[in-house]
Parts: C-alpha cells; sequence; structure tokens
C-alpha cells in the first residue's frame, strides 16, 4: 500500500534562484508580493551570505536566519545568488514571480526542486533546482 511522505500542503516555503539581468532589490519594491518573505545574497569576496527581509514595507537585513543555512549546505549552487524567499509552494512561486518576469514576456516553468526540514519550523522548505524562462 503506498504511504505519502511529503504533500505539497506541507511545503510552507520556497527558495528561487533570481536570473534576470536587472537588480533584485528594484525588481521586489517595483513588484511587492504578500508571498515574498526577502532575499538572500552572498558576498563574493567573503562567500558570506545575508537574509534582507522586504516586509513592513522597508528593508532589514539579518546574518542569522534560517534560510542562509539551507543555502550554504544546497549542494547544487554553482551561482553567487541572489535568491528570492516566498512563504509559499513552488506552483504558488510561479504565479507570484510572474508579477516580475511579465513585463519581459517571459514566464517560469519549475522543473524540480528538493525539500528540507528546518528545526524550528513547522512546514517544509522547497529549494527549486532546476527551472526554464521562456
Amino acid at each position: 500500500m503506498p504511504t505519502l511522505i511529503s504533500s505539497g500542503k506541507e511545503i510552507g516555503f520556497t527558495i528561487l534562484p533570481y536570473s534576470l539581468d536587472t537588480p533584485l532589490e528594484q525588481e521586489l519594491i517595483a513588484n511587492p508580493s504578500d508571498n515574498v518573505l526577502g532575499y538572500i545574497t552572498r558576498n563574493k569576496e567573503t562567500g558570506d551570505c545575508k537574509f534582507t527581509y522586504t516586509e513592513s514595507g522597508g528593508l532589514t537585513e539579518a546574518n542569522n536566519h534560517w534560510s542562509l543555512a539551507i543555502i550554504k549546505e544546497f549542494p547544487y549552487c554553482e551561482n553567487d545568488g541572489p535568491w528570492i524567499l516566498y512563504n509559499c509552494s513552488p506552483v504558488k512561486v510561479k504565479l507570484a514571480f510572474s508579477k516580475i518576469i511579465s513585463k519581459y514576456n517571459k514566464s517560469l516553468h519549475v522543473d524540480n526542486w528538493d525539500t528540507w526540514s528546518v528545526e524550528g519550523k513547522d512546514a517544509k522548505v522547497s529549494v527549486i533546482t532546476s527551472f526554464e524562462m521562456f
């Protein structure tokens, strides 16, 4: 008898690599979304990551956010970021991110993601590992 291990309802957060040529901060301010918690950037010189909250109409930096631990351990990370942290599943991320890329006449197709658990979080976290924009 099959057993469901994890459902889409259990995914409460999604980390999406950002790969447009425009600065992420400007895009998130120009296209606000209730689903965006913030974004993660990596200092190219030191390799250190920081998380910037986009809530409450301002930007607040944190060096100890739980998402940074995932990025640090993420085995498929080939770029230096940035990454957007959403408070929804990958399916809903597609809709939220479409607001940003629609002005470029593009759409997002998510091919694959890894699912992570974080101590102290009730919801699972997905990290999109493969996607296409066309």
